[in-house]
């Protein structure tokens, strides 16, 4: 394992929750509200998270839902950070990784293999000039819906966030891979703020009736969370 020191540790949830993570790419309110919201999902799940990152979502659904998860990722400094969270988080037993590229998960893994599947693709096209884990650099939204279809049972859930700017692009391409939205929540920083960020909950070979869910505003105008988030944390491992 390469060198960790220079990545700093933080607790979350009163020190329940431990990660390193990068600067540049660290856990935000908005993942700990998608797991918290996850569709489809119970402890008997089978889950795969793909681009796992440093395992901040595989960690908290792991947690939350106790669950099994299958975590994909590449990046060799992400990998290194994915291993070390899960053994900081003892949960050896839960989280399974694979070092696997996404784009070629056919050669790796078995179609129809899982019940759940969970995904935060990058949120914007084109090459980073800086921060690389927020920008698509050869591994496109496509094909983040193309390997989640490939794995997924018919009739089981795939849960996507992403940036709301691109909604029509992931429209298409479930259309494409044989996937129906079920379910959309937008995710509103403020009241007076356009909603930047959405939860997407699709199903596979269903064509259930679409339902666009109220929003979820994340802080007052005075920058505190809003009573909803409030509960939602408090309660996060509480189900």
């Amino acid at each position: 394992m390469r060198g960790l020191e220079g990545y700093r540790e933080f607790e979350f949830f009163r020190g329940k929750v431990r990660f390193k993570q990068p600067r540049a790419h660290r856990l935000s309110i908005v993942e700990i509200l998608f797991v918290a919201n996850l569709k489809g999902i119970k402890k008997s799940s089978k889950v795969v998270d793909l681009g796992a990152g440093f395992g901040a979502l595989s960690i908290l659904t792991a947690l939350r839902y106790q669950c099994q998860v299958w975590a994909i990722e590449r990046d060799p400094i992400m990998l290194d950070l994915l291993r070390y969270n899960v053994r900081a988080n003892n949960l050896e037993d839960k989280i399974h990784i694979l070092e696997l590229d996404l784009r070629y998960i056919k050669e790796a893994l078995s179609p129809q293999s899982f019940d759940v599947v969970i995904a935060n693709p990058p949120f914007y096209k084109g090459q980073a000039t800086d921060n690389i884990y927020h920008h698509e650099c050869d591994t496109s939204l496509e094909d983040f819906i193309k390997s989640g279809s490939f794995l997924l049972k018919d009739g089981r859930s795939f849960n996507l966030l992403m940036a709301s700017s691109r909604l029509i692009e992931a429209i298409i391409n479930f259309k494409k891979y044989n996937i129906s939205v079920a379910s959309m929540r937008i995710f509103y920083p403020k009241y007076d703020k356009n909603g930047k960020i959405i939860h997407i909950y699709a199903l596979k070979n269903l064509k259930p009736s679409l339902v666009i869910e109220k929003p979820l505003i994340i802080n007052e105008k005075s920058g505190e969370y809003t009573q909803e988030v409030e509960n939602i944390l408090e309660s996060f491992f509480v189900i």
